[in-house]
């Protein structure tokens, strides 16, 4: 009986200890404030050939009817929804001066297009 209390006695000071030692975790560092997403309505045309999307890329995009949305996701790439994914015509493109384009779904497409995407 002795032997029990003085094991949980024992157990309860090296818990005591054991917390008091304890670090306590170094709060998460503060997210990095990152711009938001220029969106882009094909509306605005003038807005979009400055903010993501370049007149020149239009006639490959199916024309300004056929985006619904444009906007920058990297430095280097642009994101563009279109209403009818198969108008899209990739060679239209690289032809100017997109580098290289990425299928996401049917409708979705990022444009790779160099440091030109942030121009």
């Amino acid at each position: 009986m002795t032997l029990l209390l003085v094991f949980i006695v024992g157990l309860v000071i090296g818990v005591g200890v054991g917390m008091s030692l304890r670090k306590t975790p170094a709060a998460a560092p503060a997210p990095v404030a990152t711009p938001a997403a220029k969106a882009v309505t094909p509306a605005a045309p003038a807005a979009a050939s400055k903010a993501a999307l370049n007149s020149k890329w239009l006639p490959g995009l199916g024309g300004a009817d056929n985006v619904q949305q444009a906007e920058l996701i990297a430095a280097t790439r642009v994101r563009v929804a279109l209403k009818d994914g198969h108008r899209l015509d990739e060679r239209a493109l690289v032809a100017a001066g997109v580098q290289a384009v990425a299928a996401i779904d049917e409708k979705v497409f990022h444009l790779i297009v160099g440091q030109q995407a942030a121009a």
